[in-house]
């Protein structure tokens, strides 16, 4: 069985072109994920997977459908895979867990969040100093920019702990206790 899986923004997704494409590969059903803020709706997600089990293929058009970070990707697929599916992209053939080595390609995504979030931190660190140098100082920094917090989020649904994200994004363990803190609610 194929089910597509479609993010329905007023925004940015054209959703009409992503479900003809979806129709056309043979999906026999559509999930539609209603996104107007950018972020996966974790609801949406339980309930898109609990639809899902072994033997059945989710189609995207393309991986901006489904995942909004290289974080929320890996998320994703794991999740596809632990329920025994299989995930296929249109517009990256390379990102087909039905022929490609799932572990593999689950290990280099995880390789590529870490890089990322170490180069944020760097990043990060970088700006800091910069600002130091020139003298600047307006207010009370924040301590996390909205990339960092949309990082630290997909970081913590894959399972990673507040104390490592807070050590990889450069702020303590009680600030991104607080950020997942107030994600639950």
């Amino acid at each position: 069985m194929k089910i597509g899986y479609a993010r329905v923004s007023s925004r940015w997704y054209q959703s009409e072109l992503q479900i003809a494409a979806l129709k056309s590969e043979g999906c026999e059903k559509v999930w539609k994920d209603k996104s107007d803020d950018g972020l996966v709706n974790a609801s949406n997600m339980e309930e898109f997977l609990a639809e899902i089990g072994p033997g059945v293929t989710v189609i995207a058009t393309r991986l901006a459908a489904v995942a909004r970070s290289a974080p929320d990707l890996l998320y994703f697929l794991e999740k596809v895979t632990e329920k025994g599916a299989s995930f296929r992209s249109l517009a990256e053939p390379w990102c087909d867990t039905r022929t490609n080595s799932v572990s593999q390609m689950l290990q280099t995504l995880r390789g590529l969040v870490a890089f990322e979030v170490e180069l944020s931190a760097l990043s990060h660190a970088d700006d800091e100093s910069h600002s130091d140098v020139v003298g600047i100082s307006i207010g009370r920094p924040s301590k996390l920019s909205e990339p960092e917090r949309l990082k630290a989020l997909s970081l913590l649904r894959i399972g990673t702990s507040a104390a490592e994200v807070g050590r990889l994004l450069g702020v303590s363990r009680s600030t991104i206790s607080r950020l997942k803190t107030s994600m639950l609610k």
